[in-house]
C-alpha cells in the first residue's frame, strides 16, 4: 500500500522544477488516481495495476455505476419502486449500461494474470512466489475451476469490491486534504509528530504497520473530517413492514428511511462542546480511533452491517496523508476554508485550488 501510494502521488502531484509553488484544482481527481493505483496493485497485482486503463476503470467505474441514482425517482410518484424497476430494465436489456466497457477491462487484466500464475506455477511448482493480492485470494478459494476460469464472475466480484472502496476512500481522503489545507494553524503540530513517527521507516521510508498507531493527531483530524463531512442522510434502510414510532411516526411497508447524520454528528451531548466547530484534535484523548464505529459516530454504519473496509480506507488515508504532510506544506489557494459542494443529503469535495509546496529539508 504504501509503495504505490507514494509513488502515485509523486506521479499526480507532480511539483517537478517548480521552486516555489504550484497550484492544483480538483484535487477529489487527482487523489482518485492515487486511490486506484493503490486499490488495483491490491486487487489485480503490481504489473497490471501499471496500464492506464486498468487504473481508469478503477477511477470511473463507480461515478459510471451510480449515473442511473441520479436520476429524480419521479416515476415512484406513480407506483412506489418503479423508477427502479424501469432502470434495471434498461441495464439488463443492454438499452445502455455504462459499467460494460469497465467489465471487458477487468476480465481482460485479471486474464492476463490468471494465465501466466497459473502457467508459472505448474512450471516452477514450490518455488513460484504467490502473489499476494485479492484475485490470488479469489483463485486458491474452494470451488475455483482452474481448467474452466469463468471470468467474467471474478470481474463481476472486483467491480462490487471497487465500487464500494474507490470513491468513498477518494472522496474522505480528499476531504481530510482540503479541511487541512484551509487550516494552516495546525499543519506545523500534525508535521512534527510525522516527523517523530518516521523515524520508525526502514531505508526505503517504509513504516511498519504498528507505526499507524502513533499517528494520534492525524487519526483525530481524519475523524473530525469524517464527523463533519457534511452528509445530512444516508444509510438507507428497507421497511419490511408497517412500523409505528412511539411518537406516532408511521412508516409503510416498502418504503425505505434514512438517518438524519447532523441529529448525532453535531450533537452536544453525543460530541462535547461546540459540535458544529471544527475541532481536528477532540478525539486524541478519547480513545476513539477514526475506524472505530458507535452511537455517536454512524459514517461507517453500526453493528454486524458497519463498513468492513473501514479500517483498510483509513490506513490509507492516514498513510497519504503522513506522506503528503512530510513532503509538502499546502493551503488554499483562496486562503479561506473551502467548503463542500453539496449534492442532495450529500457532499462531495471542493474543486478549489490548493498550493502546494516542497519542503525544504
Amino acid at each position: 500500500m504504501q509503495k504505490s501510494l507514494y509513488s502515485a502521488t509523486q506521479k499526480y502531484i507532480d511539483i517537478g522544477d517548480y521552486d516555489e509553488s504550484k497550484v492544483f484544482n480538483n484535487m477529489h481527481h487527482l487523489i482518485t488516481r492515487i486511490i486506484s493505483n493503490t486499490i488495483a496493485n491490491i486487487f489485480i497485482g503490481e504489473e497490471e495495476s501499471q496500464y492506464e486503463e486498468i487504473i481508469t476503470t478503477f477511477a470511473e467505474f463507480t461515478s459510471d455505476s451510480v449515473i442511473f441514482l441520479m436520476i429524480p425517482p419521479i416515476l415512484d410518484f406513480i407506483y412506489p419502486g418503479l423508477q427502479n424497476y424501469i432502470n434495471r430494465i434498461i441495464i439488463k436489456s443492454g438499452l445502455y449500461n455504462p459499467t460494460i466497457k469497465h467489465q471487458a477491462i477487468l476480465i481482460k487484466h485479471i486474464k492476463n494474470q490468471a494465465c501466466k500464475r497459473l502457467q508459472e506455477k505448474e512450471k516452477y511448482g514450490d518455488s513460484w512466489k504467490r502473489p499476494d493480492d485479492f484475485l490470488q485470494d479469489i483463485m486458491e478459494q474452494d470451488g475455483f475451476d482452474s481448467n474452466n476460469v469463468n471470468y467474467s464472475s471474478l470481474a463481476d466480484k472486483m467491480g462490487a469490491l471497487i465500487f464500494v472502496s474507490v470513491r468513498t476512500t477518494s472522496r474522505n481522503c480528499t476531504n481530510a486534504l482540503i479541511d487541512l489545507a484551509s487550516r494552516p494553524e495546525y499543519m506545523q503540530e500534525l508535521y512534527e509528530e510525522q516527523l517523530e513517527v518516521h523515524k520508525e521507516a526502514d531505508k526505503n521510508g517504509i513504516l511498519p504497520f504498528e507505526a499507524l498507531n502513533e499517528m494520534k493527531k492525524l487519526d483525530s483530524f481524519i475523524r473530525e473530517s469524517l464527523r463533519l463531512t457534511g452528509f445530512i442522510a444516508g444509510l438507507q434502510h428497507s421497511v419490511l413492514k408497517d412500523y409505528t414510532f412511539s411518537n406516532g411516526l408511521q412508516v409503510p411497508n416498502g418504503h425505505s428511511v434514512e438517518i438524519y447524520f447532523d441529529d448525532i454528528h453535531q450533537d452536544e451531548l453525543l460530541q462535547g462542546p461546540n459540535p458544529k466547530s471544527f475541532e481536528p484534535f477532540r478525539h486524541v484523548d478519547a480513545n476513539v480511533p477514526a475506524s472505530k464505529i458507535g452511537k455517536n459516530f454512524i459514517l461507517f454504519g453500526g453493528g454486524k452491517h458497519a463498513c468492513p473496509g473501514r479500517h483498510f480506507a483509513i490506513n490509507e488515508i492516514k498513510f497519504f496523508m503522513h506522506n503528503a504532510i512530510l513532503k509538502y506544506n499546502f493551503r488554499t489557494e483562496s486562503g479561506k476554508i473551502e467548503e463542500k459542494k453539496r449534492i442532495g443529503p450529500l457532499t462531495i469535495p471542493s474543486s478549489c485550488g490548493i498550493i502546494f509546496e516542497k519542503r525544504v529539508k
